[in-house]
């Protein structure tokens, strides 16, 4: 069972326990309805987000600026620009040689490279020199407008942190990364194979972890996300990433408890958005 299929399969699940009316509309966009209250979602969007929170999230480079201004530790990601389309702001090419190199200068070499939207560890790699570089975002911005170079962080652990309303509903370790070969780097990603564990609260980390995500609540005004929170030997605690589309497929699918888990926070978001 894909991860689209154990969404609507827990969709169904709690429409039928809540005396909610679902229907397809068209591709993954659902109407949701009791009585004469209705609302929509398309994914695993749940109508919670303001467009600006949703825009902020979508963009690696420009959630870390946010963070950054509001001094929040954070994975730096620096943006470059595809140069045809953003041909009118003058020739990207030569800025974006120009940004890399101050990049380089500045955080060392590897560096990460990675869609500034992507999600799922698609069309991330390490990279050891400029002229790779630029190859790999050269092959990226033929279908991406903005691509984002990050510095490598040796990771010792990467937690997930499940917001609703300004609360941690969850946190869990990805455990068991997997080496990627062809890009150079270990992925801690569900979908590739990685394993979770549950942080409890009563866990020394929990606190230190849900703080943190906490703060990136404020700033960035979501109402319901994921928080990716690393922790390494030199940094410390940092955010990765924020995603206004929570997914929590993969982890359902690890065990029964972590189903009825990711049912239960699902359910509570759309009774949030049913209200709204």
């Amino acid at each position: 069972m894909n991860d689209k299929d154990i969404q609507l399969r827990i969709l169904c699940e709690i429409a039928k326990e809540s005396g909610l009316e679902l229907c397809r509309l068209v591709d993954d966009v659902y109407r949701l309805k009791r009585g004469n209250k209705k609302f929509y979602i398309r994914g695993r969007d749940f109508s919670l987000n303001s467009a600006l929170s949703y825009h902020f999230c979508r963009n690696k480079g420009i959630t870390y600026e946010i963070l950054k201004d509001n001094k929040i530790p954070a994975v730096p990601h620096y943006e470059i620009y595809q140069p045809l389309y953003y041909a009118y702001y003058g020739d990207q090419r030569k800025r974006n040689k120009r940004r890399v190199k101050l990049i380089i200068k500045k955080e060392h070499l590897p560096i990460v490279v990675k869609p500034a939207r992507g999600c799922s560890g698609q069309g991330v790699g390490l990279y050891k020199s400029k002229r790779k570089i630029m190859k790999a975002a050269k092959k990226l911005f033929v279908t991406e407008k903005e691509v984002v170079l990050s510095p490598y962080r040796k990771i010792e652990h990467e937690y997930r942190v499940i917001m609703l309303n300004g609360k941690p509903e969850l946190i869990f370790d990805k455990i068991k990364p997997v080496m990627l070969k062809k890009r150079h780097m270990e992925f801690r990603n569900l979908a590739y194979g990685a394993d979770v564990e549950v942080v409890d609260e009563k866990d020394e980390r929990y606190d230190k972890i849900a703080q943190l995500a906490k703060r990136s609540y404020k700033c960035i005004g979501f109402e319901f996300a994921s928080v990716d929170v690393i922790d390494t030997e030199e940094h410390g605690l940092e955010i990765l990433e924020i995603n206004s589309s929570v997914c929590m497929s993969h982890f359902a699918a690890k065990r029964p408890e972590y189903y009825q888990t990711a049912k239960q926070i699902y359910k509570k978001a759309l009774k949030k958005a049913l209200k709204g």
